[in-house]
């Protein structure tokens, strides 16, 4: 940061801060998923740190799930731009979602007020411990030797864990069908009862059944291992080397914030992210934190997100109404 941008984000932290933290209404971060899920988890390890960076404002999570996150999206672009609404989304609301639906109800770059991304998405196929399958390569003979049976449970339409699974069945040219939920949660309870054969899932959602031992991990939908899930193996060395997929979280305001309020949300979240205790709970469920150098920085790069993001729509064949 230069020390002419360093010395102008200083001075609208100190006329915004008050503001913030005087709001006759609180500050709500909207998550278009339910409870359970990794948005939530987010949501919820932010907000008690923004609370206390905002010098006490009033955080609170509001969760409004459906239409892969195009509800809670809407909400906040149709939001007045005063600093009491903020967007937990991630490249499906920017990026998958107005290439895989006819029509989005916002525009992903004129609507809304980059602030920074916050994490990666990598995502886990697991299924039933008791299922006996140890390797993406046995499942993949199973589904092979069974044809028409299997399906695999995501958080819903549109989600990085949608186009996991649907890569993985064009990868392997298995006929594997998508069997949408409202949230992570749901999807896990789902294969847990035996009603879906495979979860596509996040790692928050994914990981604590696996360490309990109700769930196998076989890949992770990234052709190499991350670092914070040393357990569980990448699609390369699982046997797939064409599946790499993985999303992203980041934060939105609507659009016309003022520009003091943006850069003071940039300066909470970027602390926020750079403690160590948030790393660490981050950490332990499978993300990693990764902040952007500026609003500007975050904007450009949700910006060259959405070709690449088309691009991987097409060619895993995957569509919404």
């Amino acid at each position: 940061m230069t020390t002419r941008r360093a010395i102008i984000i200083g001075s609208s932290l100190a006329l915004a801060a008050p503001a913030l933290a005087q709001q006759a209404r609180p500050i709500r971060i909207v998550v278009g998923f339910p409870p359970g899920g990794s948005g939530d988890f987010l949501a919820r390890t932010l907000a008690e740190p923004l609370a206390r960076e905002l010098g006490g404002a009033t955080i609170l999570v509001d969760n409004r799930p459906g239409a892969a996150s195009n509800i809670a999206a809407e909400h906040v672009a149709r939001s007045e731009p005063e600093g009491t609404t903020i967007l937990l989304g991630g490249n499906f609301t920017h990026a998958v979602n107005p290439a895989m639906y006819r029509r989005v109800p916002f525009d992903p770059i004129a609507d809304f007020t980059p602030i920074t991304r916050v994490s990666d998405l990598p995502l886990i196929f697991a299924v039933r411990a008791d299922r006996g399958i140890a390797t993406l390569g046995e499942l993949v003979a199973r589904i092979k030797a069974q044809p028409g049976r299997w399906n695999y449970a995501t958080p819903g339409i549109g989600t990085p864990s949608h186009l996991a699974g649907a890569k993985l069945a064009k990868v392997t040219g298995q006929d594997i069908q998508h069997v949408p939920f409202r949230g992570g949660a749901p999807s896990l309870q789902a294969v847990l009862a035996g009603d879906v054969e495979i979860l596509v899932g996040t790692p928050p959602v994914a990981l604590p059944q696996v360490r309990a031992g109700a769930l196998k991990a076989l890949s992770l939908s990234t052709r190499l291992p991350s670092p914070v899930i040393p357990d569980v193996q990448g699609a390369d060395a699982a046997g797939l080397p064409g599946l790499d997929i993985s999303g992203w979280w980041g934060l939105w305001a609507p659009a016309r914030l003022p520009m003091a309020l943006r850069d003071r949300y940039f300066a909470a979240f970027r602390g926020i992210l750079a403690q160590e205790g948030v790393q660490a709970r981050f950490a332990q469920e499978g993300l990693q934190a990764l902040p952007s150098e500026s609003p500007e920085a975050f904007g450009r790069f949700v910006q060259a997100e959405i070709p690449v993001w088309a691009e991987i729509v097409r060619d895993a064949g995957a569509t919404a109404e």
